[in-house]
């Protein structure tokens, strides 16, 4: 009676934290566990597939809807013979009287009453028996150790002990076994002491591996933390530059400032996302290492059972495969708070009263390094639509570039260029040296399209921009203005004074 019900006691503990199970899930293998260790199982398991568990006895896959263990099914006669288990009273083995059990001999194996433990101890043998108190083992205070009996050993009804533990089928065997069959295969077996003690230490040197682990990835959620706020104050400085150029300006900048506002926020969002992203995934690594860890402990506790081997092979490979992941650089972290301070506010020139400014993304970096046969005559430069470069000169010509710092081909060998740009359609625009604004296909033909520009005499010496939207803009040193073309050429569409600034 009492051996069976203390057997039964062991069958219904969850076999990774041997607690009683508590609305114990089955997987699809039939084996059942308490949603905790499931969960803590589904969250730093090794699957390429996300939310899928592996037994951790049999190694069979079980699809967890949703990612949540709630979903699984619950193990009615199970959880109902656990409920039974707890609610019923145990009777005394040793008396008629039918007087409620309250310890366990454990060398008898009987569950008996205070009455008859003294009956029990008049026997002066029986006073070296170990004897606890039968709650201490409902709630798992006490272990009861159990003989662990030949997994594989074929005899006649006979049970055969446990003498040791073949690590390449994951068997507890009998001498027997392993001189018969075992070691003549070659494979690696150990006796249950030598496998208990490297097991142990296996798995506590793995525990103090993630908590190493664990501390270094805490470290670096600081550092993200760091990087997080340098990028933030950054940003922040940028937009009081901002909002004292618009201070400085009428109300009819508030359009103007909004879009401003709104390309920073974005911006802002952005790196801040990224960081925090980076952040809670350190974190969900140090909540993975802990919890593999803690499972793995677990595992410590057991007795030796038919599942123990499985059970600690599975769980510490679990717990090695979080530590194999490879440690955060700090780099990526600064990399972004780097490309936060890589924003920079730049304040329109005044000559414009309804400019503010705009935001750019300021990134020096060496695409090339050329040397121009006629750098002293270089007046213009500007990004080609097939991402090359184009040079202009004053002396006549217009250079094409590769990213490579290859000439490419020379063209409008005698065009006098102070200013060049490509408008989107991958036509060229040329401002030559008697301030006439020429425009070209992408083939380097002349079109027929005449932009009504000022003289040398009375605009003085001239430069040339392309916004966006194809606008064209020539500027004026001596007439202190700025003329605004659409594509098409004619009269320019609007004149910008500088009011005394020299554009």
């Amino acid at each position: 009676m009492a051996s069976l019900d203390h057997l039964v006691s062991h069958n219904l503990q969850c076999p990774i934290c041997f607690e009683l199970l508590n609305d114990p899930k089955q997987l699809s293998c039939t084996h059942s566990f308490c949603p905790k260790c499931l969960s803590d199982l589904l969250s730093f398991s090794s699957q390429s597939v996300a939310d899928v568990l592996t037994c951790p006895v049999c190694q069979t896959t079980t699809a967890a809807v949703g990612g949540s263990v709630a979903n699984l099914n619950t193990n009615v006669p199970l959880k109902c013979l656990v409920e039974d288990y707890r609610n019923r009273k145990g009777l005394c083995e040793m008396c008629d009287k039918k007087a409620r059990a309250t310890l366990y001999c454990c060398d008898c194996g009987k569950d008996m009453c205070k009455a008859c433990l003294k009956i029990h101890n008049k026997w002066s043998p029986n006073l070296k028996h170990e004897v606890v108190k039968v709650e201490d083992i409902r709630e798992n205070r006490v272990v009861l150790k159990k003989k662990v009996y030949c997994q594989e050993h074929k005899s006649d009804g006979q049970e055969q002990v446990c003498t040791d533990v073949c690590t390449t089928c994951k068997k507890f065997i009998c001498i027997r076994c392993r001189m018969l069959y075992h070691e003549k295969k070659g494979h690696s077996v150990l006796n249950a002491e030598e496998y208990n003690n490297s097991i142990r230490r296996e798995i506590e040197y793995l525990v103090d591996q993630g908590k190493t682990k664990a501390t270094t990835i805490k470290d670096h959620v600081t550092y993200i933390e760091s990087q997080l706020s340098r990028a933030i104050d950054h940003i922040d400085v940028t937009q009081a530059q901002i909002n004292k150029a618009y201070d400085e300006l009428s109300r009819r900048l508030k359009e103007r400032k909004a879009a401003l506002d709104w390309q920073l926020y974005v911006q802002k969002k952005e790196l801040r996302q990224k960081l925090e992203e980076m952040k809670d995934a350190s974190e969900r690594v140090v909540v993975n290492i802990e919890s593999a860890s803690e499972l793995a402990g677990y595992s410590l506790k057991a007795p030796l059972g038919r599942h123990i081997i499985a059970i600690r092979d599975s769980l510490s490979g679990e717990l090695k495969h979080v530590l194999d992941k490879d440690d955060p650089e700090k780099k990526l972290a600064s990399d972004i708070a780097k490309s936060a301070e890589e924003i920079t506010f730049i304040p329109q020139s005044q000559c414009d009263e309804l400019e503010i400014g705009e935001i750019r993304i300021v990134k020096c970096q060496l695409k090339c390094d050329v040397d121009l046969a006629n750098e002293s005559s270089m007046n213009a430069m500007a990004a080609t639509p097939d991402g090359m470069m184009a040079v202009g000169y004053s002396t006549g010509g217009i250079d094409i570039f590769a990213d490579d710092s290859q000439l490419q081909k020379t063209v409008l060998k005698d065009v006098k260029a102070l200013g060049v740009g490509f408008l989107s359609d991958g036509r060229f625009v040329v401002l030559t040296t008697s301030n006439s604004i020429v425009l070209y296909t992408s083939e380097w033909e002349m079109l027929d399209a005449r932009f009504e520009t000022l003289g040398l005499d009375e605009g003085g010496i001239a430069d040339l921009t392309i916004d966006g939207h194809d606008q064209i803009y020539v500027s004026y040193r001596t007439a202190k203005k700025i003329q605004e073309f659409a594509p098409a050429g004619g009269k320019a569409i609007r004149e910008i004074q500088c009011d005394g600034y020299e554009p």
